[in-house]
């Protein structure tokens, strides 16, 4: 991570931390009766997960499991929706975006399944339009009080977005399926629990094409993914957890080589220790740091190793805010090729800090805040990404069956990649039914 990432960063960060902790003071001394409609709740509810008896949706009970219709149209004006440094085009986009959730409301075990889509029009733009969905379902055996098992599996179809490294420039947005499956199970003897897990996804790229009558193949980027972790935990209280987490993976090309003659296929590791904090249900959080490395068959690619940290921290500076701060790195898939030295990036680091602040100004409004700094950090080749993000929403919940609410986002991206670089802003209106 280079200083100059880390010093552009850190005063958001601050900034923001200070901004809470003035916050938390302010409202300490102010002596304000805390609303009696949160003075119950429970540990760990947040501003935005907390029950809203009066707002929350009802559902359609059927037998032992309970529906949940839900039903978003957005309007979203975006004033550069190709991501680029020059020549920005903006354009008003209409999604709609429904959904479905059956849990079940049993004593012992779970089962739930969801569906839902977003369907995207542009009004000047349709060749961006976009039909993502997706169907998933997963579950929970009770074996005994000690033992559990947990299964999911899942397909969806998504588009991929124009401000990703790996965006082909097709005249239409490459359209993918994944499809996913997970299986876990755990045991607890006494304080230690052991965990062992396994994951499944399989990419499927589609072919797109070019503005000049061509096609763009993207079979090549077609992989498999399967992964194995285990991890022992181990209960210092019933409010810290200490852990350690170790994980193998293959990815495992359909193609040989790709259209470059490149072997993407590669196995790799990661190890970890970490801890669960609770203080009190004001402030909890995981934090934890280890050593990930992903080594490629083709000697072109470089192996991609290094630290990764993660740490996720929610605090409840009064009943009415919360703040929650967060950091991640990890390596990530790349097709990225220098077009000056003509080296192939294997893969890229992506790092990630940010806060967010969220506000119950009255009992059915709610305020947010965000900001993130981000670094892509390509291996096997001269670029770095830098990319900032902020925003801010409301949200006015009219009943337990509609809310309209409205968002303000921004994004830039800095690269060594001068083409690379862009600034957008979007502006969001949104409408939701649910039952």
């Amino acid at each position: 991570m280079n200083k100059r990432f880390v010093h552009s960063i850190l005063p958001g960060v601050f900034l923001a931390s200070g901004m809470a902790a003035l916050a938390g003071e302010a409202w300490a001394q102010s002596g304000i009766e805390v609303p009696s409609r949160i003075t119950d709740v429970r540990r760990g509810d947040t501003v935005i997960n907390r029950e809203r008896p009066d707002f929350d949706p009802l559902g359609v009970r059927v037998g032992s499991f309970v529906v949940l219709p839900r039903l978003r149209l957005d309007g979203e004006l975006n004033d550069n929706i190709f991501a680029t440094d020059t020549g920005e085009q903006g354009d008003f986009i209409t999604t709609l975006s429904p959904n479905l959730v059956v849990q079940s409301d049993w004593g012992n075990h779970m089962l739930r399944f969801q569906s839902g889509a977003d369907i995207g029009r542009y009004i000047d733009n349709d060749s961006e339009n976009f039909e993502d969905y997706e169907f998933n379902g997963n579950g929970r055996l009770d074996v005994t009080r000690r033992t559990k098992l947990r299964a999911g599996a899942g397909y969806r179809q998504e588009h991929e977005e124009r401000s990703s490294p790996d965006d082909v420039r097709g005249v239409e947005p490459t359209i993918f399926d994944v499809l996913s499956a997970t299986l876990e199970g755990s045991h607890t003897f006494n304080r230690v629990t052991l965990t062992l897990g396994g994951a499944f996804d399989q990419y499927d790229f589609e072919d797109v094409a070019t503005a000049g009558g061509g096609v763009i193949n993207n079979d090549d980027r077609d992989r498999d993914i399967v992964e194995g972790s285990v991890q022992v935990s181990y209960e210092i209280t019933p409010l810290y957890q200490a852990f350690v987490r170790g994980a193998y993976n293959v990815r495992d090309y359909d193609a040989a080589v790709d259209d470059n003659g490149v072997n993407r296929d590669s196995d790799g590791y990661e190890v970890v220790a970490g801890v669960s904090l609770d203080f009190g249900g004001i402030t909890f959080g995981d934090f934890f740091a280890g050593y990930q490395s992903q080594e490629y068959d083709d000697p072109l690619l470089d192996t991609a190793s290094g630290p990764v940290v993660g740490a996720d921290v929610t605090w409840n500076v009064t009943p009415l805010t919360t703040v929650v701060g967060s950091i991640s790195r990890v390596i990530r898939e790349s097709t990225s090729r220098d077009a000056n030295t003509g080296e192939f990036a294997s893969g890229r680091f992506f790092t990630t800090v940010g806060v967010s602040v969220d506000h119950e100004l009255m009992r059915n409004v709610l305020l947010g805040a965000d900001i993130s700094a981000s670094q892509d950090d390509f291996e096997g080749i001269d670029r770095t990404d830098e990319i900032y993000r902020a925003g801010i929403d409301a949200k006015y919940l009219i009943n337990r069956y509609a809310s309209i609410g409205g968002a303000y986002r921004f994004r830039m991206r800095n690269s060594d990649i001068g083409s690379a670089e862009f600034i957008e802003n979007v502006f969001l209106v949104r409408l939701q039914v649910q039952y």
